[in-house]
């Protein structure tokens, strides 16, 4: 589902590009609240089915710039700010990107304690569970990594018109 927004910029560096794009929510319509599902239009062209989960559903006539992942991807939503307020909203806090990788963590504590009690337990397990803990920091600070970044280009978005923006 592609936006039909202003292009604002692009955030980029060496792994990921983020697109920051000025829409305009012209007409809201189809709100499913419960679900925080909503349709729009802009400029005449209308935007089906997109998915607000976290972010809350937009106001009427309001204008936003809007962070994706992927340009025009409503899936792939960053973040959002109302253009008329400095108040920046994400999808994800950095709060839920530290506690995400939780469950994948909490089954191997209990392995850990058994290897340190038993000096012959399987250096395997303990190599297996330093991998899975790696993975897991490396997750939590490339996503709060990209929630700062796309907090502070949303700040600034109504400085640059259809330039690139370097974090």
């Amino acid at each position: 589902m592609l936006a039909c927004g202003t292009v604002l910029g692009i955030a980029s560096d060496q792994e990921s590009q983020m697109h920051v794009e000025r829409i305009r929510f012209d007409r809201v319509f189809d709100v499913r609240e419960r679900v925080k599902e909503f349709s729009f239009e802009e400029g005449g062209w209308p935007v089906y089915g997109v998915s607000a989960l976290g972010l809350g559903i937009p106001r009427e006539g309001a204008t936003y710039a809007v962070a994706f992942q992927e340009r025009g991807n409503w899936g792939t939503v960053v973040g959002w700010r109302e253009l008329s307020t400095s108040k920046v909203v994400l999808r994800r806090s950095s709060l839920a990107a530290i506690t995400q990788p939780l469950p994948f963590v909490a089954p191997l504590l209990p392995g850990v304690f058994a290897v340190v009690d038993n000096p012959g337990a399987s250096k395997a397990y303990l190599s297996l569970a330093a991998l899975v803990l790696l993975g897991a920091f490396a997750y939590t600070v490339r996503a709060v990594a990209r929630n700062r970044r796309a907090a502070r280009v949303l700040r600034d978005a109504d400085v640059f018109t259809g330039t690139e923006v370097m974090p």
